[in-house]
């Protein structure tokens, strides 16, 4: 899971009027790693209730991962609507636009299920989604709407014949993925990158490991090599270079 740096400060009146660096991934008990996007009130209460949540073993026993994800909703859906609700009062005197700014909240979760790594997301009612196969990545926030083609490109590229994609891989395209929203986004979405990853060892047991410095630096000299190699692309060689198709015959 990853993350941009940026928090955006304002008035109730949808002014922003400051953007500072914040850390908008959890790391709770070394098992699971929350994160969550928009007002950032909203946002401290579901990591609550979700950390919560993994203190009182909800997570473990025989639960399987449709139940995690239904249990999750039943916990942090009730606090989302209320702030919808609320909302709705506040659009009459203030505006629907500035109303949905301070009432709408995303979460992400990645947390052992049944034995395995799980990546859930939560919509701004709780409703949840699974990462799969054949769903490999999730993004949510003010910079989706540049993650998430470019994320595809990625993945059309570099997880061919629907390979399942390695921790490795992860890290490459989540950093990518983020560079890629911070230089080209209007507003909102800044450095620092921060990134967590949730993996299973040898003995079975689960830990978060935060990139350090020193690991993100190297994981943007990755990426640094990737754009360099396709920025010495040359079309007209390509093109020039491939053997003409064998001409058809029809009796």
């Amino acid at each position: 899971m990853g993350a941009d740096g940026a928090a955006t400060l304002g008035t109730i009146f949808g002014q922003n009027t400051a953007l500072q660096p914040v850390r908008k991934l959890c790391n709770h008990a070394d098992k699971l790693i929350i994160g969550t996007s928009g007002p950032i009130g909203i946002g401290q209460r579901v990591v609550g209730m979700i950390s919560q949540m993994w203190d009182e073993r909800k997570f473990g026993g025989e639960v399987v991962s449709y139940q995690a994800m239904q249990l999750v909703r039943e916990k942090i859906g009730p606090m989302l609507a209320l702030e919808l609700k609320y909302a709705q009062e506040v659009a009459k005197v203030l505006g629907p636009g500035i109303a949905q700014q301070n009432s709408v909240s995303s979460a992400m979760l990645a947390v052992p299920v049944a034995r395995e790594v799980q990546l859930y997301s939560f919509g701004c009612t709780g409703d949840p989604e699974q990462s799969t196969d054949d769903l490999p990545f999730m993004t949510t926030g003010s910079g989706q709407s540049l993650a998430d083609p470019f994320l595809a490109f990625l993945r059309a590229v570099f997880w061919k014949q629907r390979r399942r994609p390695t921790t490795g891989d992860g890290i490459f395209a989540t950093y990518w993925a983020l560079r890629h929203a911070i230089r080209t986004n209007t507003g909102g979405v800044s450095d620092p990158i921060q990134m967590m990853t949730l993996q299973k060892d040898d003995r079975g047991n689960f830990h978060v490991k935060e990139l350090d410095s020193a690991e993100l630096e190297e994981t943007k000299q990755a990426v640094d090599a990737a754009e360099s190699h396709l920025s010495g692309f040359d079309f007209e060689q390509a093109e020039s270079s491939t053997p003409p198709s064998a001409p058809t015959q029809t009796s």
